[in-house]
Parts: structure tokens; sequence; C-alpha cells
């Protein structure tokens, strides 16, 4: 079925689209967030939207990955330049930090929405996943060898797993738990001198 949008228009929409759903992620959740608010907030018609999307699921899954894709690929560049451990774990850090975070800013509710909507395990524990990580890290001065990536990587799902239940903490304190969880992460993957 066309269109009738050329591939650089379908490139663009796409994108807004994307851009949209992260914005209205943040401010509203997903469980809020219909396909008509949207198409509406990114200028399209909802049919425009059923084009790119068959369904809210399907478009949340999209922005999730997308937003994955890009942040891999920033952190693949950032690598290449030749960094330290430490460097790599402070830049993460900042990832880690709600306004550079979508998915910090997002509720309980939100996140149960995702599990029970989203109901390929894959998407929450994709083995590729793994093994693009373990080759990213690799790249890294200071990773000890025998370092395993789920461990590391778990570590970081306790980041999002605080931050889905923040009002159940003390929130003065929730940034220290974070750099805290950083500092477990790398003594676990450093090399030993």
């Amino acid at each position: 079925m066309s269109s009738g949008f050329s591939d650089e228009q379908r490139a663009e929409i796409r994108k807004k689209l994307i851009s949209v759903g992260v914005e209205l992620a943040a401010q509203i959740g997903f469980k809020k967030m219909t396909v008509a608010l949207v198409a509406r907030s990114a200028g399209v018609a909802t049919g425009t939207f059923y084009n790119f999307f068959d369904s809210k699921e399907s478009f949340v899954c999209a922005m999730i990955k997308d937003m994955g894709e890009m942040n891999f690929v920033e952190l693949s560049c950032y690598i290449e330049r030749g960094v330290t451990i430490g460097d790599f774990l402070a830049h993460l850090r900042e990832f880690f930090r709600p306004e550079n975070n979508f998915m910090l800013r997002i509720g309980l509710e939100d996140w149960v929405w995702l599990k029970t909507h989203i109901t390929d395990s894959r998407f929450f524990n994709d083995p590729s996943d793994m093994s693009r990580i373990g080759e990213l890290v690799s790249r890294i001065e200071g990773v000890r060898s025998d370092a395993d990536m789920g461990v590391a990587a778990n570590f970081i799902k306790t980041v999002y797993a605080m931050y889905q239940n923040k009002e159940t903490f003390y929130e003065y304190a929730l940034q220290t738990n974070v750099d805290l969880i950083f500092d477990a992460v790398y003594r676990y993957i450093k090399e030993e001198q």
C-alpha cells in the first residue's frame, strides 16, 4: 500500500513521530499517550500514523529501540576515541540522569503498561543486545576480560528499577544511590592491577 510520501518524507515523518513520542512519554507517560495525541502533536493525521506503525504498542517498541540504537551509536563513537573505563562510566553516568534519559522520567504505571502490553520477553532481554554491549565494552581500556556483561547490565537495570519506584526513595539521596551503582559497576568490570 502506497502512502503517497517520498522516502525522504517518510523518514522525516517517522523521525517526527518518534521525537514527539519521546517528549510525550516523558511528560505524560506511555499509558496516557494516545495515537491521536501523537499524530496531532506531530502535525499528521491519525491515518498517517498507521502508515508507519500498526499500533500504539509497535510505536512504543520502535521508539524505545530507536532511542536505544541512537544511544548505542553515540557510545560507540565515544569509545572509538579511545577511552578508559573511568571515562566511559562517567559518560554513561551522565546518560543515566532523568534530564538525559526519558525512560527515567516515566512512572511505575508506565512500566507496568510496558510489561503488560509488550509481551515479547526478548524486548527486555534481547541476547543480541548483550553481545553488542560485550563487543563495545571490550574496546574500552582497562576492562577485565572475564567480566560478565549480564552482571553489568543488571546493575544498569537496577537504576531503571529505582526510578520506576522513585516515590518510595528519599529523593534527595537518589542520585547518590545511582552514583554508587556506577561505582559498583566500575569495581566489577575494572581489570585488576
